[in-house]
């Protein structure tokens, strides 16, 4: 190895390991879920979980005071 650092260098490819040199294992790519799975999902979440103006920490305890 010819780097100034040759710690951060990989190994030679006759010393490297199996992991370092072979492909993975799970070498099959996920596909994206479709257009409408995408827009079913951000609804049911516009619906259940999001809201425009969410309530903060301490409004609650504001509101008894007065």
């Amino acid at each position: 190895m010819s780097a100034p650092n040759a710690g951060r260098q990989s190994p030679e490819p006759e010393r490297q390991t199996e992991a370092q040199v072979g492909k993975p294992e799970s070498g099959q790519i996920d596909a994206a879920p479709s257009k409408e799975h995408a827009q079913e999902k951000s609804e049911d979440a516009k619906e259940s979980v999001l809201s425009s103006n969410p309530e903060g920490p301490l409004e609650g305890a504001a509101h008894e005071k007065i």
